[in-house]
């Protein structure tokens, strides 16, 4: 069965862009609404809709957005699509539940039922009211669902993020090297705990300097000179790379060349970096937030640590690099287990087959 699938969703997301490319791929006909321009052309037709509205401005700003609830329900309607799905239960979500269109299903990301409804009881009215509008919910964890559900009494299907295993693999790793190289592709953000890793780092440096330590970070964000002063302070200058923004396809062989992976969030919707990194082959070291171990096999593929602790964020890292061949195992595992949880085209078959019931019922 064929279906003609439309997203309401930022198209800019490197996510949304991976969700229409699938579907085109599987044959479905796929389109974008969005509120924003994506950066390039990936081959799917997109309604960017005429919004300057920019991720940094403030909340009360952004509700310009709901503006546009006629032109989406113009779209749609058009459209005719056996399917919407909603990304977000803050701006897109409130622009679907605005404009008058039935029967779509709502993801949540994070951010949405983590964050916003904490600010004020306008924000938390704002996602109750769409959620409630939203025919079927999705969420990329457990967790996540619920958190989300205290602001609703719907059931959540569990929709989690897949990780390509062909492009994230151990068959990349190329090191010829004595080196012990760790670190992390995140969004340089205080809710990721990169300022607890760095000074993890700089204990080990200090407790251990006989280790021929290597560190190298991806990602960027508003807090990044914060965190290059912060390295710079605690002496790390000489064994810290900082590689900035990088592609999937860099981080893939990024991953793969690492020894360990430093996830230490404060708050974490869904480890997607973990699935990354086990699917690359490699043990990883997490904070105890529910996201994380959802998204690993504490144990087996991961080790857990309190959020925010450096000392014992410390200690694991030392605990990874002296035990070489429970490292290269956890790594094994986490393969394994990413192949059997998480692999992308089971978890899209899975949305899939949830559109397919949906849109038999509508």
């Amino acid at each position: 069965m064929q279906l003609k699938i439309c997203f309401i969703a930022p198209a800019n997301s490197v996510h949304i862009q991976k969700w229409s490319l699938w579907f085109k791929k599987h044959n479905h006909e796929v389109f974008v609404i969005s509120l924003m321009n994506p950066d390039i052309d990936f081959g799917v037709k997109v309604y960017a809709l005429e919004s300057k509205i920019k991720a940094s401005d403030s909340d009360w700003y952004k509700l310009k957005y709901l503006f546009h609830v006629f032109e989406v329900r113009k779209i749609v309607k058009e459209l005719n699509p056996d399917i919407i799905n909603v990304h977000y239960a803050t701006s897109y979500g409130a622009l679907a539940a605005l404009s008058g269109i039935h029967n779509y299903v709502l993801s949540v990301w994070g951010s949405d039922v983590y964050e916003f409804p904490n600010k004020s009881i306008l924000h938390k009215l704002l996602v109750k009211f769409s959620l409630w509008r939203a025919r079927c919910l999705f969420s990329t964890s457990k967790a996540m669902a619920e958190v989300a559900s205290k602001y609703t009494n719907k059931k959540f299907a569990i929709t989690p993020f897949g990780v390509d295993m062909n492009l994230f693999s151990n068959k990349k790793r190329n090191r010829q090297d004595n080196n012990f190289i760790v670190g992390t592709v995140k969004t340089l953000s205080p809710q990721y705990g990169i300022a607890t890793m760095l000074e993890a780092i700089a204990k080990v440096k200090h407790d251990h300097p006989e280790i021929p330590l290597k560190v190298r970070i991806a990602g960027s964000g508003s807090h990044e000179e914060d965190y290059h002063a912060l390295a710079h302070r605690l002496g790390l200058d000489e064994c810290l790379t900082w590689l900035g923004f990088i592609s999937q396809d860099k981080a893939a062989f990024e991953w793969a060349n690492f020894d360990c992976a430093i996830i230490p969030s404060e708050s974490e919707s869904f480890g997607v970096s973990a699935v990354e990194a086990q699917a690359s082959g490699l043990p990883v070291i997490i904070s105890d937030v529910p996201g994380l171990m959802e998204a690993t096999d504490p144990g087996n593929t991961s080790v857990v640590v309190p959020r925010g602790n450096v000392n014992l964020l410390a200690e694991a890292i030392w605990q990874m690099y002296v035990s070489k061949d429970i490292r290269l195992k956890m790594g094994m595992n986490g393969r394994i287990f990413v192949r059997e949880h998480y692999e992308v085209d089971n978890c899209f078959s899975l949305i899939e087959s949830r559109f397919m019931e949906i849109a038999n019922y509508r």
